[in-house]
C-alpha cells in the first residue's frame, strides 16, 4: 500500500529539496531535480498545471516530490538518483503530457512541456535550481516538448599500478573468505551465519501491510515527527528505502484509532524490534483533528551490522512477518 505522491506548493517543495540534499550529503547519495514548464508559458493556468502534476504523480515513486515552482512550472525532486538514471523517467513524464489532450472545464487542450534536469552529490539548492532553469529555457528555445540535461562526467580516478590492484583484490578476497569461515565457526549448529549471508546477497522481502483501517492520505507528518525518524535512522546507521503515510480516521467521540494502532503493533512487533532480516521499520504517529496520521519508514540495515547481530535475533526473524 503506497502513499500517492503529494503536489506541494513552492515553499514546501523547496524545503523538501533542502532536506534531500542534506540527507544525500550525510549518506553519500545523489539527488536529481527536474524543472518542467508548460509550452508556451502564456498558455499555463492553475487547473492545467494541476492536471500535468497529476500525470507526473502516476509515474513517480512514493518518496519522490513534485510541487508548483512558478505559475507555469513544476519542480520534481528525485532522491537517490543521478542525472543518467533520471533521464528515462523524464522522457516518460514528457510523453505522459504530450500523448493525450487535457480536459479543462469541459474543453480539450493539447499540452507539451519542456524539461531541464540537473543533479549530483553535494550540490547546493541554488546551483541546482539555476542549472535546471537554464536547461528548461534552452529546451523551450529549441522548440519545446523536449528534455535537456546536464550530463555529468565521472571524476578521474587515481592511477593504480596493475600489480598493486591485484594485491588489493587478493587481500579483499582473503578477508571475505576469513569472514565466512569465522561466521560458520561461530554458528555451526544453527546455520545462522550462512542464512544471514544469503540475506545480504538477496533481500527482497516486502514490508508488512499497514493497519487495515489506515488509508493513504495527502496529509503530511509534522516536522517534529520527521526529525525524530531521521534521528532514529541515523543513530542505528540505517539506509532509508521508502516512506509511507496513511491516516486512521476518528470514529466519533470515542476515537478508536489508538486501539487500531496498538493492534497493528502487536501483530508486527517482536521483542521490541520491527525487523525482518535486514529490513527495519521505524514508525511514528501524529494526532490530527479528525484522526491519526501514521508514518512508517522502511529502512535497510548495513550488511556488517546485520552479520554481527546475536544469534537469537537470527532465529526470531523466521517466526516473524508470516
Amino acid at each position: 500500500m503506497a502513499r500517492p505522491t503529494a503536489i506541494w506548493n513552492q515553499d514546501s517543495v523547496l524545503e523538501l529539496l533542502t532536506r534531500e540534499l542534506a540527507r544525500s550529503a550525510r549518506e553519500g547519495g545523489e539527488v536529481s531535480v527536474m524543472l518542467a514548464g508548460i509550452d508556451p508559458p502564456a498558455t499555463a493556468s492553475d487547473p492545467l498545471l494541476g492536471e500535468v502534476a497529476q500525470r507526473f504523480s502516476l509515474l513517480l515513486r512514493p518518496y519522490d516530490h513534485v510541487g508548483r515552482y512558478n505559475v507555469d512550472q513544476l519542480l520534481v525532486v528525485v532522491p537517490g538518483c543521478g542525472v543518467e538514471a533520471v533521464l528515462p523517467l523524464a522522457e516518460k513524464l514528457r510523453q505522459s503530457v504530450a500523448q493525450s489532450p487535457i480536459e479543462i472545464s469541459g474543453a480539450s487542450q493539447r499540452v507539451t512541456v519542456s524539461m531541464g534536469i540537473a543533479g549530483g552529490a553535494l550540490e547546493s539548492g541554488e546551483e541546482l535550481l539555476s542549472e535546471v532553469s537554464r536547461l528548461r529555457d534552452r529546451a523551450q528555445s529549441l522548440g519545446g516538448n523536449r528534455v535537456e540535461s546536464a550530463r555529468r562526467l565521472p571524476a578521474a580516478s587515481a592511477r593504480i599500478e596493475p600489480r598493486r590492484r591485484i594485491r588489493l583484490s587478493l587481500w579483499l578476497g582473503g578477508a571475505l573468505l576469513a569472514a565466512i569461515a569465522a561466521l560458520a565457526f561461530w554458528a555451526p549448529a544453527t546455520f545462522c551465519a550462512p542464512l544471514r549471508l544469503r540475506d545480504v546477497f538477496s533481500s527482497s522481502e516486502l514490508p508488512p501491510p499497514l493497519p487495515a483501517d489506515c488509508v493513504p492520505t495527502n496529509e503530511h507528518p509534522s516536522e517534529a515527527t520527521l526529525r525524530s525518524l531521521d534521528s532514529q535512522r541515523e543513530a542505528r546507521g540505517l539506509a532509508l528505502e521508502s516512506t509511507v503515510t496513511c491516516k486512521i480516521s476518528s470514529s466519533g467521540p470515542k476515537d478508536k484509532s489508538a486501539q487500531i494502532d496498538q493492534a497493528w503493533l502487536d501483530t508486527i512487533y517482536v521483542n521490541g524490534i520491527m525487523q525482518y532480516k535486514r529490513y527495519v521499520l521505524l514508525a511514528a504517529q501524529d494526532s490530527v483533528k479528525d484522526g491519526t496520521l501514521f508514518t512508517v519508514e522502511q529502512c535497510l540495515m548495513p550488511w556488517w551490522s546485520y552479520l554481527t547481530q546475536g544469534q537469537d535475533g537470527c532465529w526470531a526473524e523466521y517466526e516473524f512477518w508470516k
